[in-house]
Order: C-alpha cells, then sequence, then structure tokens
C-alpha cells in the first residue's frame, strides 16, 4: 500500500522536489550579494548611533533583492497550499472516483489504506516546508541580524521549526476536509480557507498570550519625549521608542503609579501653552500610528515644560516579549500545531472506521 501511495505522489513530489532545486540555486547565487548589502547597512548604523542621528542611514536594495524578499515572505503560504492541493484531495478524489471501495473489498484494511496515504504524502507535505524554511532562514540571515524583530507574522512563520508544524497542519486539515465533503474543489477551498483562518486567529490573539509578556517602567524624560501627529490632526503625546534590543513590544504608554493611563484632558490642563503654540489642544498617543514631528520653534520651551510637569505624576510603562523568548515561542507554538496535526489525523482514523461508506 506504500508503494502504490508513492506511485501516485512521485509526480508531485519531482515537482516539488525540482522548485527546491531552483529556489536554493537562486539563493545560493544572490545570497552573498545580499549579505554584502546588509553587511555595509549594519557598519553605517552603528556608525550613526556613535554619533546619535541616523536620519540619513537608508538601504537601498535592487529590484531582484526586492523581488527575492517577496518571493521569501510569500513562501509562507507553502503549508496552506500543501493542505489545499496535497491534502484534501488525497482522500476526496478516491471518493469522487469511487476507487476507495476497490481498495477496501482486497486485503487492505481501511485503517492501513489511510495510514499510507497519510504517512507517505504527509511526510512529503513537512520535508517541502521544512527544506524550504531552511533556505530562506539561511538566506535571509543577513537582513534578520540587522531588523531583528523576529517576533512579525511572516517572520516568524516563515523561519526555523514553525513551518514544519503549519505543514503538518495543514495537510490534516486537508484530508479531513477531504473525508467530510467528498469534493475536490470544495475540500480544497475549505481546507485553505480553514487553514488561514486558523493562522490568523492564533498570530494576532493567542500568540501575544502563549507567555505573560514583561513590563518595564521608566521615568518620562523631558528631552526625549515629544510631540507628533496624526493624519495631520492634533499634536499628540508620544512615548519614547524603548531601549529594549530586538524585542516585541506590544505597547508603550504613560500611567500614574495607579496604573491609570494619561487623559487628553490632563495634557491640555496641565499644558495649556503647548496647544497655543501648535494651533490645537494636545491629545494622547493610543497604540501607535503617529509620526513624529519637528515642533514649532516657539513650543519647543512649552513643550520640555509640558513634559516636566507630567513626569512629575505619570511615567512610561512598555509592555514587551523579550528576544530571549523568541526559540520558547517557536517550540510552543510548533507543539500546538503539530497537536492540532495529530488530532485531525486520529479524527480521520475514527472516521474512517466508523463513519465512511
Amino acid at each position: 500500500m506504500i508503494r502504490l501511495s508513492w506511485r501516485q505522489f512521485r509526480m508531485q513530489a519531482a515537482v516539488a522536489l525540482g522548485v527546491l532545486v531552483a529556489i536554493a540555486v537562486v539563493f545560493a547565487a544572490t545570497r552573498p550579494h545580499y549579505a554584502h548589502l546588509y553587511s555595509l547597512y549594519a557598519k553605517a548604523q552603528a556608525a550613526c548611533l556613535t554619533g546619535g542621528d541616523c536620519r540619513t542611514v537608508s538601504l537601498n536594495l535592487g529590484t531582484l533583492d526586492q523581488l527575492l524578499e517577496l518571493v521569501a515572505t510569500a513562501l509562507v503560504a507553502v503549508p496552506a497550499l500543501t493542505g489545499a492541493f496535497w491534502g484534501a484531495p488525497l482522500i476526496a478524489r478516491e471518493f469522487e472516483a469511487g476507487t476507495h471501495r476497490l481498495a477496501w473489498t482486497q486485503s487492505v484494511t481501511r485503517t492501513r489504506w489511510l495510514a499510507a496515504k497519510l504517512v507517505v504524502v504527509g511526510l512529503g507535505s513537512v520535508a517541502v516546508s521544512g527544506i524550504l524554511s531552511l533556505l530562506v532562514t539561511w538566506w535571509s540571515a543577513p537582513r534578520d541580524s540587522v531588523k531583528t524583530n523576529r517576533f512579525g507574522a511572516g517572520t516568524f512563520g516563515e523561519r526555523n521549526i514553525t513551518p514544519l508544524a503549519y505543514a503538518a497542519f495543514g495537510f490534516a486539515l486537508g484530508v479531513v476536509a477531504g473525508l467530510l465533503i467528498r469534493r475536490t474543489l470544495p475540500a480544497m477551498a475549505t481546507a485553505m480557507a480553514t487553514f488561514l483562518g486558523v493562522r490568523i486567529v492564533f498570530t494576532l490573539w493567542v500568540r501575544p498570550h502563549l507567555i505573560a509578556p514583561l513590563h518595564k517602567a521608566s521615568a518620562i524624560d523631558p528631552n526625549n519625549v515629544g510631540f507628533g501627529s496624526t493624519n495631520g490632526g492634533p499634536p499628540t503625546l508620544m512615548p519614547n521608542p524603548p531601549d529594549i534590543p530586538n524585542a516585541w513590544i506590544y505597547s508603550t504608554r504613560f500611567v500614574d503609579n495607579a496604573g491609570h493611563g494619561l487623559t487628553p484632558h490632563f495634557v491640555t490642563t496641565t499644558c495649556p501653552t503647548v496647544g497655543t503654540s501648535f494651533g490645537a489642544p494636545p491629545t494622547v498617543a493610543s497604540g501607535g500610528g503617529a509620526i513624529r514631528i519637528e515642533a514649532p520653534a516657539g513650543a519647543k520651551s512649552a513643550l520640555h515644560d509640558c513634559v516636566a510637569k507630567l513626569g512629575a505624576t505619570y511615567h512610561q510603562v512598555v509592555t514587551y516579549q523579550p528576544a530571549s523568548r523568541y526559540w520558547m515561542f517557536q517550540w510552543y507554538e510548533t507543539a500546538i500545531f503539530f497537536a492540532f496535526a495529530l488530532a485531525l489525523a486520529g479524527f480521520s482514523f475514527w472516521w474512517i472506521r466508523r463513519r465512511a461508506r
């Protein structure tokens, strides 16, 4: 049965192998130049930090480099594609054609029939995602060493070990969709949509709560905290970006000793001269999106006095995950998605024995 499953799968495996070889060749040929660009960028950043002004430091990537970065980011969708195109048709196609009945009337049991398909194609899906993840992680290492917040949605999901678990989950999800729907195209669409939905929900609402974040409190520095503007609106009081290397920042806000946030009313009544200088009363930043701007010449002293007054009552609190927890998150998420995959595989065996006809 394993041999038959392999013969049915070998064309897809050959195509996947060809794609992997092509990507590996392109990455190997372009990585030296890519690493050189980011090496120069890192040196320029280090030099500007010494001088205290990094506004003129930028990185000019060529068209090919930008295209390859886009391709590397797009590879995050590979587990969803393998689940939809390899997992969903695996059983649905057999039910559509009726060939499952022929297999079940032979000496092969339903459990063995399903197990052979899951092992051969499932391992192939995991292997493809694992190799792609290895290639992307290696090729992107120069960029990651400079832009080192590795908790971002795309970066986290396409590097290191989590793509292995995503692939296993996507494949098992596709198999279950094929078992229940028994039509190839609807099963493929269902598997793809469900996989993407689970990934989005997990990334936005589950991952931030896997480990309790840390909190860092610091005094408000009048020389660093300033005002910005959102969409051309009134001036917005902005916390100073925290000095926590490579961290995943949840929020940065002003609070008093009781943990209450800074209110626009308090700012307006405490700093009336700031509103006059800007031509509009100030507000308080809420959740990012503000753009730091230069204050009018007449407002700089008013800004300094305002922040000094606020600092007597409020302080700055940063909620974050430190860079040292990156691998902890990788292992946690990998274990969770492998558990999802095993649960779906177990359901598939139960269904094929009890409910399938």
